[in-house]
């Protein structure tokens, strides 16, 4: 108990004279303050675009394969673009290693509900599309077969989209117009990454009756390749390319995308992202335990008299070490504070302004608080060594 009394009244005298030299000891911890602030910064955005990754991962499908339609390069041969037929060709060339095969028929648009308006991507869709992207339900139903073979006019609205559209939350069974036609809404499902435009899914017969086409009817912007279990994405890439350049003479007028590719390049941007934010951390800490460091010395010097009066009247060479200490740790744990409060608001600053989903974990703070906590403390250590080491009688004496 004794010792503990003991321990604070040594961390007080510390912070009292913290207190005197409160400009000082705010410079000291801004080193600190920056590094803090750029951990949590980085643990923010990186956890959160580590979900952000999963999720894409999931929208997409890590089993899929992506042929998406692209402009023909200027002085190309006329091609009939990418068209329903080139699916099945797709699924021919990959025999046994595709699962299934779905197509889109897309464009932008807006839709009106009633005074309100959103605009959205229309995405004509089988009704097989639903389970190849792993799309969840979240009201009604999803395009069905009868949907599908008599081009009804339905649709299914992504959960934005319906929540933009009729906020009041009644939007299975109502009806929403575009152009010169009306869909009835039967479904609202949750899907799509943030940031990106919500949509609305109809019968692909219907897609191809009410969507204008530039070339073919049978007019897709996507086919997607759903892939048995054990299938390598990479290598079935390159024979659906050559497949399906055949068919399209040689024209270039698609694109093969694997998504799990697309991942892994995104998984390395971002560790190359938090290291660059990494060392820059580790810098601001550096320089602010310097910081800290040269603001003990230099109140060593200040207050060596100081330093003698507790010794003679009793306090200890350990006494003298935990006072000092205890003002690197304070300088260290208020930077530290104020750089948490920091970069949780640069994190959410950047995340609104580049989109991306940020994720500020009880860990992140922890870890944070640690860090700067250590920092006071290793750079205070020598400081408070060296004070602790000075001689009564030469610091009694003195000026």
């Amino acid at each position: 108990m004794a010792r503990g009394l003991k321990f604070g009244r040594n961390a007080t005298i510390g912070a009292e004279a913290l207190g005197a030299h409160r400009l000082r000891s705010a410079l000291a911890a801004l080193g600190v303050l920056f590094g803090v602030a750029a951990v949590v910064c980085m643990l923010a955005i990186g956890r959160g675009a580590e979900q952000r990754v999963l999720a894409e991962l999931r929208r997409m499908g890590a089993r899929n394969l992506h042929v998406e339609a692209r402009p023909a390069a200027e002085g190309n041969a006329p091609s009939g673009g990418l068209v329903a037929e080139d699916g099945r060709a797709a699924a021919a060339a990959l025999a046994e290693h595709a699962a299934s095969v779905v197509v889109e028929r897309s464009m932008d648009a807006t839709l009106l509900a009633g005074p309100r308006r959103a605009t959205t991507r229309l995405v004509g869709v089988p009704p097989s599309y639903a389970g190849v992207m792993d799309i969840e339900l979240v009201g009604g139903r999803f395009v069905a077969p009868l949907d599908h073979e008599r081009g009804t006019a339905v649709c299914v609205l992504s959960e934005p989209l319906a929540i933009t559209l009729f906020p009041a939350g009644r939007a299975i069974g109502a009806r929403i117009r575009f152009g010169g036609h009306s869909l009835r809404v039967v479904g609202v499902v949750r899907d799509g990454s943030r940031g990106e435009r919500p949509s609305c899914y109809l019968p692909l017969t219907t897609a191809w009756r009410i969507l204008p086409h530039q070339r073919d009817a049978r007019e897709v912007q996507r086919v997607i390749v759903h892939l048995s279990p054990g299938s390598d994405a990479g290598q079935l890439a390159g024979v659906i390319n050559a497949a399906l350049a055949r068919r399209h003479h040689g024209v270039r007028d698609f694109e093969v995308v694997v998504p799990s590719e697309l991942i892994r390049k995104e998984q390395r941007t971002q560790r190359i992202f938090q290291m660059v934010m990494g060392s820059i951390a580790g810098i601001s800490l550096l320089v602010g335990g310097i910081g800290i460091a040269n603001i003990l010395f230099a109140s060593v010097v200040e207050r060596t008299q100081e330093i003698g009066v507790r010794r003679a009247v009793g306090a200890r060479r350990r006494d003298i070490e935990i006072q000092f200490l205890s003002e690197a740790g304070a300088i260290g744990l208020v930077g530290g504070v104020a750089g948490i409060l920091a970069g949780g608001l640069g994190a959410l600053l950047i995340g609104r302004a580049a989109h991306w989903p940020i994720l500020v974990s009880p860990a992140s703070i922890g870890l944070a608080t640690g860090t700067a906590l250590a920092t006071g403390l290793v750079a205070g250590f020598v400081p408070a060594r060296r004070a602790a080491r000075v001689d009564v009688a030469v610091a009694l004496q003195h000026p």
